[in-house]
């Protein structure tokens, strides 16, 4: 092995490294703010905010060769949450970033307040519709109806928890109405 094909594998295994560490943090610091969120939730809120103040000061041993002190490592890293937090939260999450001697992370997440409704389960109630098949929510076979405008199919007993403006438990576009669905 030349020296050239050295110096590029020692440059991937550094790259390798620093992502995992850059995972490892990430992960951590995702899972302090879903305990977090979920709390929120629990107490009827519809928003969550974590602030880590000094990060990287505090994480200091988790970041190898000083990377947490050089500030291309610092942008890779928010960038890499951002992403990750988008993942996980949906569009109703982001990230801001102070930087002055460390970083300062602030996480927020949002989401709607679910509309309670009772579930139909009675005949007599329930959109009129033909079709069976298998139902993404509750994994049984029964009549379906198609949300508009995306078309994706839920049972009827179902359907009744997607009001209009919640959003499609399969593809997340907002529901606009539904359609019986007749073979």
């Amino acid at each position: 092995m030349d020296f050239l094909q050295q110096l590029n594998q020692v440059s991937c295994e550094v790259s390798e490294q620093r992502h995992a560490e850059q995972e490892l943090a990430a992960d951590a610091l995702i899972e302090e703010f879903q305990k977090k969120c979920l709390l929120a939730a629990q107490k009827g809120e519809t928003e969550c905010r974590h602030v880590s103040g000094m990060f990287f000061l505090k994480n200091t041993g988790q970041f190898s060769h000083d990377w947490h002190e050089k500030p291309d490592f610092q942008q890779e890293f928010v960038t890499f949450l951002h992403q990750k937090l988008q993942a996980m939260f949906g569009q109703n999450s982001r990230i801001s970033v102070s930087l002055g001697w460390d970083l300062v992370l602030d996480l927020t997440a949002s989401w709607l307040k679910p509309i309670r409704t009772a579930v139909q389960h009675s005949r007599a109630h329930a959109p009129r519709s033909n079709l069976i098949s298998h139902c993404p929510v509750c994994l049984c076979q029964a009549e379906v109806v198609a949300f508009t405008p995306c078309g994706h199919v839920v049972c009827v007993s179902c359907s009744t928890n997607f009001q209009r403006g919640t959003t499609c438990p399969v593809c997340r576009e907002p529901v606009a109405g539904w359609q019986n669905l007749f073979s």
